[in-house]
């Protein structure tokens, strides 16, 4: 078998020493003295009944310097509109250090498999449409899917692509650095879909200490903040970006002003703690993220608030394999934060249900190699509650191909989560007006109901339903209904 080529450790490394040389003038450390934090040891834990099923594993031949048609090695899912779930294989062609390519895919929640695009060089070897898409996708509010890749274009420092759901019109819509000092940055890591629609990112080179930026599929390309995230970024409730560098989480405004809420300490005084992690925001509205530090091969997570208050490290994990990675957390139905990433006690790869309250890990679910080994990308609650994911090894394939990553899903018994709403516009309008819902948990919408009337609507992706005010509506509040039940907006919409 082949050993597994790894580009996104290399990719994480490239950003963590341009990370060190431009942040290391300005980072502060908090003391702390890790050696009395209450260790969990992970091989203790009781593996639960269920167990993550392959969907799919991605197959390349055995002989090396060859090309695995569907991809290698695939990264986060995001689930669309349609209720499908799309992803990106950071390889196609594999076998040396200079492994290159990458693939665009689509996946059912029932695993029918369809290869959308194919990362290819032209005849002088340059990768114009991209190289090693090594970061998450979005589905922008105009439908297309939204993804970076970590190389390429037209300077080799990454594009910024979109691609229709059927895999036609593909597009490069922005090649990084393109600007004067590579102002526009350069290693483009992750999208978030903004409040205001539009796509937003991070790179961790370019700029000042890398960028922030925005892209309208109407006004283009713009660049925020030369402060960027060496992680993917958030947007909180209060409208600010979250994300973390180096050894600091930072809070950068739409208008581009950058706030250190926290600094990860130092261990014994010399030992690198670095963040691991992207940030989400759970419904305490707190953040929480991981932290490692890889010369003990030790992780722990921690929680923020958004104004840097309150800033705790729960207990760490265990010991961890001396290869691994943390991905960002998500909040299921359960409440709970889930995760994976590899231990020692299980060199295959576990998912992990984190307590937001004390950091315990409550829950594992273990990787055994054919339903895939390695799991980095991070994890996903479909519409239907299953969780889902992607693993760069393992899998089951034909006799005459080698694994090479899996799509799973994983039947946890979860409740399909409930949207939620975090806004809409306008705020008032007449019979017939277009109003914009924004929040999370969009796909899968049944019904929308202005004051109980029901309204015509179109799911737009998983933050956004579009919905017109229908004859007969008052003013009161909106509902969005999906399979996890009804939520009724506090505010109300005002009819004239």
């Amino acid at each position: 078998m082949l050993s597994p080529v790894r580009p996104k450790q290399t990719a994480d490394e490239a950003i963590s020493s341009h990370q060190n040389e431009k942040l290391g003038s300005r980072i502060t450390f908090l003391r702390s003295l890790l050696a009395s934090v209450v260790l969990i040891s992970v091989s203790t834990l009781a593996s639960q009944a269920q167990t993550a099923t392959q969907l799919f594993a991605f197959a390349c031949p055995p002989q090396q310097f060859t090309t695995c048609v569907d991809g290698d090695q695939p990264n986060a899912l995001i689930q669309a509109s349609d209720g499908n779930f799309y992803g990106a294989a950071q390889l196609t062609v594999i076998g040396s250090s200079n492994s290159q390519g990458g693939t665009l895919f689509k996946i059912t929640p029932s695993g029918k498999f369809t290869l959308l695009f194919t990362f290819k060089a032209d005849s002088h070897g340059n990768y114009l449409n991209g190289n090693n898409p090594a970061s998450g996708l979005v589905e922008g509010n105009d439908g297309f899917i939204y993804g970076t890749s970590f190389e390429g274009g037209n300077t080799d420092n990454g594009v910024l692509f979109r691609i229709a759901k059927d895999g036609t019109g593909f597009e490069v819509v922005h090649s990084f650095c393109g600007a004067p000092d590579c102002a526009d940055g350069t290693l483009p890591i992750g999208l978030i879909v903004g409040h205001d629609g539009n796509i937003y990112g991070s790179t961790a080179g370019g700029g000042a200490n890398g960028t922030l930026y925005r892209f309208s599929p109407t006004s283009g390309f713009a660049t925020i903040s030369t402060t960027g995230f060496g992680q993917a970024l958030r947007q909180g409730t209060d409208g600010n970006f979250y994300g973390v560098a180096g050894r600091e989480v930072l809070r950068i405004s739409p208008n581009g002003t950058t706030k250190v809420l926290a600094s990860f300490p130092e261990v014994d005084g010399f030992l690198p703690t670095n963040g691991a992690s992207g940030l989400t925001q759970a419904s305490n509205g707190k953040l929480y993220g991981a932290v490692t530090t890889y010369s003990l091969n030790q992780a722990q997570f921690y929680d923020v608030a958004p104004s840097g208050a309150g800033f705790q490290e729960f207990p760490q994990i265990g010991t961890l394999s001396v290869d691994f990675e943390i991905s960002t957390l998500i909040q299921a139905s359960d409440g709970n934060l889930w995760t994976a990433f590899t231990t020692t006690s299980n060199g295959n790869g576990s998912v992990f249900v984190i307590s937001p309250s004390t950091g315990q890990i409550v829950k594992t679910f273990e990787f055994d190699g054919p339903n895939g080994s390695l799991p980095e990308a991070g994890v996903v609650q479909g519409a239907d509650g299953k969780i889902y994911g992607t693993t760069i090894g393992g899998g089951v394939v034909s006799d005459n191909q080698q694994p090479s990553g899996t799509v799973w899903v994983l039947n946890a018994g979860l409740r399909a989560p409930a949207a939620t709403v975090g806004g809409f516009a306008p705020s008032s309008g007449a019979v017939g007006t277009t109003v914009l819902i924004r929040g999370s948990h969009m796909i899968g919408t049944t019904a929308v109901t202005f004051n109980g009337v029901e309204a015509a609507f179109k799911v737009l992706n998983t933050n956004f339903v579009s919905a017109t005010v229908p004859a007969g509506a008052t003013s009161g509040p909106i509902a969005v209904t999906n399979a996890g039940g009804k939520t009724v907006t506090a505010a109300h919409f005002v009819i004239p």
